[in-house]
């Protein structure tokens, strides 16, 4: 059964965790997490709807599905399977 599903995933991210380099005025550059943990599962034929308050890191989730960053953004932990 385990084997079945698995052929139906389209996209899996587990502990998904993103990260960006701040600059404050007068302060050395800090590292702040954008995103922490997040994990979900795509399969063929469903259709997954992401949901929350601007800023909540909706977009950032969905660019790093596919491999892509805004710039000084980075993932730093988890694993995001296509």
């Amino acid at each position: 059964m385990a084997d079945q599903r698995a052929k139906n995933v389209l996209l899996d991210i587990r502990n998904l965790r993103i990260e960006a380099t701040v600059f404050p005025p007068g302060e050395a550059p800090k590292n702040i997490v954008l995103v922490h943990d997040v994990s979900l599962t795509l399969e063929k034929g469903k259709v997954l709807g992401l949901i929350g308050e601007s800023g909540a890191g909706k977009s950032t989730i969905g660019l790093a599905s596919m491999g892509y960053g805004r710039g000084g953004v980075r993932i730093t932990g988890g694993e995001v399977m296509l």
